[in-house]
């Protein structure tokens, strides 16, 4: 005859065990649809246990519940869950732990009262165990273990021998070789192994968030250089906005303004050339403003060739460019200058030449305004000189 309550006891436990594995076992999509698989899966399974119980008794059940009630929960969840293999073992685990702390403390709640197995006693033991588990699982348990699988791939078996064994431990000195009515001596014995599993837990989840936080700083870490070297390669984007002409790619005004700046505060020597393309309005009227600017480029392409031992070339503003001659400045000669230019300019247009003129710093100043204008004014001399001629 079956002790009192064992169906009832065997439902209500796998009620809970049916909520605690909605919980912890994330579910694949369409979720509401696997769910209620998963929930009428395991009204079979617990109906399966019930009538083997009922046909063959209490003590087949206990002795060979591996079999009936958690190989069919792995089965049943292998198919639905969004995680396989060991990681799925883990979660399916951690409730039977779960129930087998339950199942003690039922025991021993009705050790404790009666002295024997009581079914409101134990029954009543049972459900508080689960439901002051409930909060830890939803709070700890169950966010920790989802991180760990977002994390972790390999050694879930590692962490699952710890689980079985505690989990055999339990059983053994619950059942076998007798119920542990007959040998309460052996109840000390289970909260110890209770103990010893809780600490598996604590020592798991230790470890992990040290990883994680190790995992969460190196991530910080390369997002951060990540950023810095985004921010240095926009940086460097905005200096060659902010400092190199559009139209031609070469330096701009502000890049000139900014380098005789640092010669004249160092009290570096140099020579400044302002230079004016001549009859550009004409080209532009004669072609087209794309030939005027394919003319722009040209010309400064070759102010970069003709410096580029000496100094360095800038647009200063429409068809006015600016030379500094920062290296060999007493070398500097005006003709050659010339003649080199008139080489580079490659282009189908005819090149009407240049006008300009010239400043020496510090000589002719000591202001990067003033020798700019000086020059300015040099070339504007020429170009009248020229269409004076």
């Amino acid at each position: 005859m079956l002790p009192e309550g064992t169906i009832l006891r065997l439902v209500i436990s796998q009620v809970f065990v049916f909520i605690y594995l909605f919980i912890m076992t994330p579910i694949m999509k369409p979720f509401i649809r696997n769910l209620i698989i998963l929930a009428i899966g395991s009204i079979i399974i617990t109906a399966m246990n019930v009538g083997i119980i009922v046909q063959f008794g209490i003590l087949l059940y206990t002795r060979f519940y591996f079999l009936t009630l958690l190989l069919p929960y792995i089965l049943l969840y292998w198919f639905f869950a969004i995680y396989k293999g060991a990681q799925l073992i883990f979660s399916l685990l951690s409730t039977q732990v779960i129930g087998s702390v339950a199942i003690l403390n039922g025991l021993f709640a009705s050790y404790v009262f009666f002295g024997q197995n009581t079914l409101y006693i134990d029954t009543i033991a049972r459900s508080i165990t689960y439901l002051l588990f409930l909060p830890i699982v939803l709070k700890f348990i169950r966010p920790t273990y989802v991180k760990m699988l977002n994390l972790f791939e390999k050694g879930w078996w590692v962490l699952n021998v710890g689980l079985i064994l505690a989990y055999v431990l339990a059983y053994v000195i619950l059942f076998v070789p007798n119920p542990i009515f007959e040998r309460p001596v052996y109840f000390i014995h289970a909260y110890v192994g209770v103990i010893l599993t809780s600490l598996i837990y604590v020592v798991i989840f230790f470890l992990f968030i040290q990883v994680q936080t190790k995992t969460v700083i190196e991530q910080d870490k390369l997002k951060l250089s990540r950023q810095v070297n985004t921010l240095a390669q926009e940086s460097a984007e905005i200096r060659s906005i902010a400092y190199k002409d559009s139209l031609t790619g070469i330096n701009n005004r502000f890049s000139l303004l900014r380098q005789m700046d640092l010669l004249t505060q160092n009290g570096y020597p140099f020579l400044i050339i302002f230079m004016d393309l001549d009859d550009l309005k004409e080209i532009n009227d004669t072609y087209d403003h794309s030939k005027g600017d394919a003319c722009l480029q040209q010309f400064a392409l070759a102010l970069q060739r003709t410096i580029a031992h000496q100094g360095d070339a800038y647009r200063f503003a429409g068809d006015e460019f600016v030379c500094l001659v920062t290296k060999n400045v007493a070398d500097f000669n005006m003709k050659h200058f010339r003649e080199n230019v008139e080489k580079e300019m490659q282009t189908d247009i005819p090149y009407k030449g240049m006008s300009l003129g010239i400043a020496y710093y510090p000589e002719d100043g000591s202001i990067p305004d003033d020798l700019i204008s000086i020059a300015d004014l040099a070339m504007y001399i020429e170009k009248k000189e020229k269409k004076r001629r």
